[in-house]
């Protein structure tokens, strides 16, 4: 009876030259190598597909095409039909929106090329893929995208056994990761009081997610994933179909399986026996691993809580500086903010006149109140003004005397300031320096400081010099 694949083929010739591995008879190899070099029997057109077959693309297109069904297991790698992602309008229970997704900007020859090499992850990761979550969560790659209907399909290479066997059972669905960089390109609108994400062209095609379910489900049964394997190459639990060859064979080696039996036996106590020797090594080395992670974890949630602690004492004490600083914002605006009693009005007024008349002799009018100063405040920012004149305090911080002494050096300040104006004036004869003052009356009072030529200039005549004839002779 001939082989019904070029993989039965190859491992019948494998047997036949006693190299093979699925512990098939040499002479049965023989059989089933001359039958296939004699037989001519009519194939189905799975068959026939399957003959044809040779690298793990012709496999990949033959799944596209439809004359192979999803999955299939290719030596180490199971291909999928898989959805990278629609078009259209959806609804995003997540973000509690509708999306639409311009199929203009999808079903093009550009977006199928940037699927190539798409990496096909299992969920998503909390942002894109990075270092550590490609390493986590890749199980394969998209290898042949292509354009079904409305959507964009490809066949994906899976090379984690697992993951597969969850693709074809609880996640059976996908969800592509894209990202708009240009902000504009995208659109938010209202339509009856619900949100609808318009999409424009995706700037980066990051993964595609293997997911229970999928945005482009659309409301529906998962249908991201492709799990037709009605024809498939091998049978759902990812072995190999037994060979058309198998009952024959069975029938005709009973009698000699009798004679192989006890050698098979004791080939199989030993293999027993090693299994068991290394079930108990990978047990032991299990155990040493978990109780070495839980040595770890429990560091891991010491020192997180040490950390946790350390934060709470450190936000404590920043909270509680940023009382203090509130407390003392709070007092200083209070006090900006108390208005004047009369007595405070009635000393802002006197020190104001007094430091006008002082400061009028520099040419300058003494500075206004500040709403909230008191009378000590306003008195103490005018003698630091006036103080430069002071050869004796012009270094001296008025700010935290008492009020006797800081009342004693106000006076000689002014003493000094207004001794400085003078002497100024006296050594400028040309200038007369206007000093105005009010009575308790509110009468203004205009003193001028200055030599006496600062005005009478103005009328003196200039110096004229004659000769004067006198006649000696005259009677």
């Amino acid at each position: 009876m001939p082989s019904v694949s070029e993989k039965q083929h190859r491992a019948m010739e494998a047997a036949a030259h006693g190299h093979s591995t699925l512990g098939i008879p040499e002479e049965v190899g023989k059989e089933f190598v001359g039958a296939d070099d004699s037989a001519d029997q009519p194939q189905s057109q799975t068959t026939e597909v399957i003959e044809t077959i040779e690298t793990e693309l012709d496999v990949a297109k033959a799944i596209r095409e439809g004359q192979l069904a999803s999955p299939q297991l290719y030596e180490n790698i199971y291909l999928f039909d898989v959805r990278v992602t629609g078009t259209g309008t959806s609804y995003r229970k997540a973000h509690n929106e509708y999306v639409y997704r311009p199929p203009e900007h999808f079903l093009t020859k550009d977006f199928i090329e940037r699927c190539n090499g798409l990496p096909l992850i299992f969920e998503h990761p909390s942002s894109l893929l990075n270092t550590e979550e490609y390493r986590n969560r890749a199980i394969g790659t998209v290898i042949l995208p292509y354009i079904k209907g409305d959507e964009i399909w490809g066949i994906a290479k899976v090379f984690d056994a697992d993951a597969a066997k969850l693709m074809m059972t609880t996640h059976a669905s996908t969800s592509p990761a894209v990202m708009f960089r240009d902000a504009e390109s995208t659109e938010t609108i209202q339509i009856d009081g619900k949100t609808v994400l318009i999409e424009g062209k995706p700037s980066l095609l990051d993964h595609l997610a293997i997911c229970e379910v999928g945005v482009w489900d659309k409301g529906s049964e998962p249908n991201g994933v492709n799990n037709n394997r009605e024809n498939s190459m091998e049978n759902e639990q990812g072995m190999e179909q037994a060979p058309a060859w198998f009952d024959s064979y069975t029938k005709r080696m009973d009698a000699r399986m009798d004679a192989l039996e006890s050698k098979a036996s004791e080939r199989m106590d030993a293999d027993e026996k090693e299994k068991e020797a290394e079930e108990k090594e990978r047990k032991d080395s299990e155990e040493a691993k978990e109780k070495e992670a839980k040595e770890a974890a429990e560091r891991k949630d010491s020192e997180e809580e040490d950390k946790k602690e350390k934060e709470r004492c450190d936000s404590a004490a920043r909270e509680a500086a940023m009382q203090a600083k509130i407390d003392s914002m709070e007092a200083k605006l209070a006090a900006v903010t108390k208005p004047h009693s009369d007595q405070d009005k009635n000393e802002i007024c006197s020190a104001q006149m007094r430091a006008d008349g002082t400061m009028q002799m520099f040419g300058k009018k003494a500075p206004l109140p500040f709403f909230g100063e008191s009378p000590r405040e306003y008195r103490t920012r005018i003698a630091n003004e006036l103080k430069q004149h002071s050869a004796d305090f012009k270094a001296i911080k008025l700010d935290s005397m008492d009020e006797v002494t800081f009342k004693v050096i106000e006076d000689k300040i002014y003493s000094d300031a207004q001794r400085v104006a003078i002497d100024s004036a006296a050594a400028t004869p040309d200038v007369l320096i206007p000093v105005v003052t009010e009575d308790f009356a509110g009468r203004r009072i205009t003193k001028f400081s200055g030599h006496p030529n600062g005005w009478m200039r103005h009328f003196k005549t200039s110096a004229r010099t004659c000769k004067l004839n006198i006649n000696k002779g005259a009677a």
